[in-house]
């Protein structure tokens, strides 16, 4: 019923989760009022969407949605706040959070004086990273594992924290609105009848 007359190609969908062509300013309006109008409680919502946020810092890509969905089920929070949460994980933040996330596993590793510690070259590039992935792959693989899912344990509360207070804020604003909204017509009601 809602789907496009002529679907998008493959690149298309590409170039849309890269830029999407209604903006991101819109975009962003537009999970936000979803995420608002779900009808679960405010504390189900945030924790679905700090779900979301702190899944994003693991390296299985492909699998964040499907780890949140199942994760928020076993916690019974909401499993489409935590969907979108995961929209944090993305082409612009992946190298900041895997880059932290390979960071802490390492120095868990060093702590633990285990011998996959990971100590990259100075110089980094992407077919320097392939290289040892494919040639060593525990050598990274598995720092990056347990550092992604130190920091999705890490990030969850704050992510929790400031979802609450967003979410509650922005419902509690939203109620104020619609009252208003109602005075006005019930006002513009009486003044006709008179």
């Amino acid at each position: 019923m809602f789907k496009r007359r002529t679907p998008l190609s493959t690149l298309q969908n590409l170039k849309q989760m890269l830029w999407p062509s209604m903006g991101w300013a819109r975009a962003y309006r537009y999970v936000r009022l979803r995420v608002l109008r779900l009808s679960d409680s405010s504390r189900r919502v945030a924790a679905g969407l700090a779900l979301g946020v702190s899944v994003s810092f693991t390296p299985i890509i492909g699998t964040h949605i499907i780890q949140a969905m199942v994760v928020a089920r076993l916690l019974r929070v909401n499993m489409l706040a935590a969907a979108v949460g995961t929209i944090v994980g993305n082409p612009w933040s992946f190298p900041f959070m895997w880059w932290a996330a390979i960071k802490v596993g390492s120095v868990l590793f060093g702590l633990f004086g285990l011998p996959a510690s990971t100590v990259l070259p100075t110089e980094m590039s992407f077919d320097i990273f392939l290289g040892i992935l494919w040639n060593e792959p525990l050598r990274v693989v598995l720092p990056w594992l347990l550092g992604g899912y130190v920091l999705a344990a890490l990030t969850w509360p704050i992510s929790y924290f400031i979802f609450y207070r967003l979410v509650k804020g922005a419902r509690v604003a939203m109620r104020k609105v619609k009252k208003r909204r109602v005075h006005k017509v019930a006002k513009e009601v009486t003044g006709q009848k008179k």
